[in-house]
């Protein structure tokens, strides 16, 4: 019987070795859509093409920057017939881009209020100078973090991601009015925690109207995740929760570092 020639194809076991996988992770990839083999030999074994390596390596890098198996095999797909555009990446990156500020907004939160609670620490001092060079060098650096710093890009990206409330002319300048307060900002639960640290009446009053005019936002589908406001002995909270509260967040906190930077501060 003639036998077709497979210098050119691979096992699955040559194929894993190749790229670093087990063999069971591309079976479970081919069982996604993701992958298929060329042909399988006369004893039923997968044979792959030299292109389902630049597959795998594909699909590796894909999830690596943590995007879905769906948006890969959407991704795959039109890629591999050439119907990539532009609006179909631009809306599978833009998700993934989303979920990435998501994640780091964690850690900005946390470095804010490391920061903060290291202020806190030395100013309570009344010998500050005990505080030595290295200590106040590391302080500055946190407080001064560039993972922090306002970016007028982010931010109106952000805005225009947030609905079509805070872009309004009245978001704005409820907005303009918030710059450059001193805020504290905390996880709590399912909860975030905006403190505006102020008595100023006028800046309780911007961030209740900010809560009121959020209430009709289309970002705010299931009401619980409505901002809401009250005030406590240092000043005014806005609670936020719900996937899209982290949006809030980086808000409250580029607002915060707008009016300091804009100064040379």
């Amino acid at each position: 019987m003639y036998n077709k020639p497979m210098t050119n194809l691979f096992t699955i076991g040559q194929l894993a070795k190749k790229v670093g996988l087990r063999p069971s992770a591309i079976r479970y990839y081919e069982e996604q859509g993701l992958i298929q083999p060329k042909e399988r030999s006369e004893a039923g074994y997968r044979l792959y093409a030299p292109d389902a390596e630049h597959t795998l390596r594909f699909i590796q890098r894909a999830q690596r920057l943590g995007f879905s198996l769906t948006d890969i095999r959407s991704l795959l797909v039109n890629w591999k017939s050439g119907q990539l555009n532009d609006d179909a990446l631009l809306q599978i990156a833009q998700r993934r881009y989303f979920e990435l500020e998501r994640q780091m907004t964690q850690s900005l939160v946390l470095q804010h209020e490391l920061g903060l609670f290291l202020q806190d620490l030395r100013d309570a001092q009344n010998h500050a100078h005990l505080w030595g060079d290295t200590l106040n060098e590391f302080l500055e650096r946190v407080c001064n973090n560039p993972l922090s710093q306002p970016d007028n890009d982010t931010f109106e990206w952000l805005l225009s991601q947030s609905g079509c409330v805070l872009t309004t002319p009245q978001g704005r300048a409820l907005l303009q009015t918030l710059r450059g307060q001193h805020t504290h900002i905390w996880q709590q639960d399912d909860k975030f925690h905006i403190l505006i640290v102020s008595q100023d009446e006028k800046i309780g009053l911007a961030l209740k109207q900010l809560a009121t005019l959020e209430e009709d936002c289309i970002m705010h589908a299931d009401q619980s995740t409505v901002p809401q406001f009250a005030t406590n002995e240092e000043g005014f909270l806005l609670l936020v929760q719900g996937e899209n509260a982290f949006i809030f967040v980086r808000l409250f906190l580029m607002l915060e570092e707008m009016e300091r930077s804009e100064n040379g501060e």
